[in-house]
């Protein structure tokens, strides 16, 4: 299989998370053909979270050392196939920023700081939360922390992830997700399609977007309604981050989601039309 290359930039609208800078960002689309017929694949880095750059990724991508690496092949392989898929309904949480009233009885917050409790009011309207720290607290700041929400509201918290800097997650009171940081005890798996592969878990795994360019959104879905658990609600529908994106999820956050394939057909145009260069044989 040839692959070919092709950069892109993101233009944020608003911080990815408290550890993203605003601006612009970059990602790149590969290209495989095999005879008749071609395959596409999205790599898109988060720096500040430990991703390598782009350049390192087209340097040393044919040499398959990475996992990233080896599940942008594994979709770029798989990616004839998704172009087939039929749509299907699933559940998806709502990115909250505190700037409007949320639609979603279920709630994502990314956390901005050690104080920030600015969806407590969500809670008090018996909305359900899924926190975001990536690794803000200590265990003592953590313990701290708690302190700022009332106790009747921990219920309706469904998970907090990647909650401490540590490994040990043991008496922390609210439910635990893992994300990037691989602490134990914890009670959800986020699972992020694009950039690794599916756990042998039997943890409740959370398919989960990695905010990248519109080719990774739909490859996340195609993962989601091929392997995933229909009856939880994920979060790989992300909407308003950037200006490029293209929507192509139909539906409601209380009926479900699905996606629109003429929508997705753009994205499929948009990438054909792109300039390629060769990157290498594989």
């Amino acid at each position: 299989m040839n692959v070919f290359y092709s950069p892109y930039t993101l233009t944020s609208k608003k911080r990815v998370n408290r550890l993203s800078p605003p601006g612009k960002t970059y990602g790149v689309y590969l290209k495989g053909v095999l005879k008749d017929k071609v395959f596409f694949a999205d790599f898109y880095p988060h720096l500040p979270l430990g991703d390598r750059s782009v350049e390192s990724f087209l340097d040393e991508f044919k040499f398959q050392e990475h996992l990233y690496d080896q599940k942008v092949f594994d979709l770029l392989l798989k990616d004839n196939s998704f172009q087939k898929l039929g749509p299907k309904n699933f559940f998806n949480h709502e990115l909250w920023d505190g700037t409007k009233n949320p639609e979603a009885q279920v709630v994502k917050y990314k956390l901005l700081g050690l104080d920030d409790v600015r969806f407590l009011p969500l809670l008090s309207q018996g909305i359900h939360l899924r926190l975001d720290s990536n690794g803000l607290f200590s265990k003592e700041e953590f313990l701290c922390y708690l302190d700022k929400i009332p106790k009747n509201f921990y219920p309706l918290i469904d998970y907090i992830e990647d909650p401490l800097k540590t490994l040990e997650w043991e008496g922390l009171t609210l439910r635990t997700a893992r994300d990037f940081i691989p602490g134990t005890p914890c009670d959800f798996f986020i699972y992020k399609p694009n950039c690794e592969f599916l756990p042998k878990t039997s943890l409740p795994v959370i398919y989960s977007s990695y905010l990248g360019g519109n080719l990774g959104k739909w490859h996340a879905y195609c993962e989601l309604i091929t392997h995933g658990d229909l009856t939880l609600t994920h979060g790989i529908h992300t909407e308003g981050f950037y200006e490029e994106e293209i929507s192509f999820f139909e539906g409601s956050y209380r009926d479900g989601l699905k996606a629109n394939l003429s929508q997705v057909q753009k994205i499929y145009q948009n990438c054909s039309e792109l300039p390629w260069k060769l990157l290498c044989s594989i």
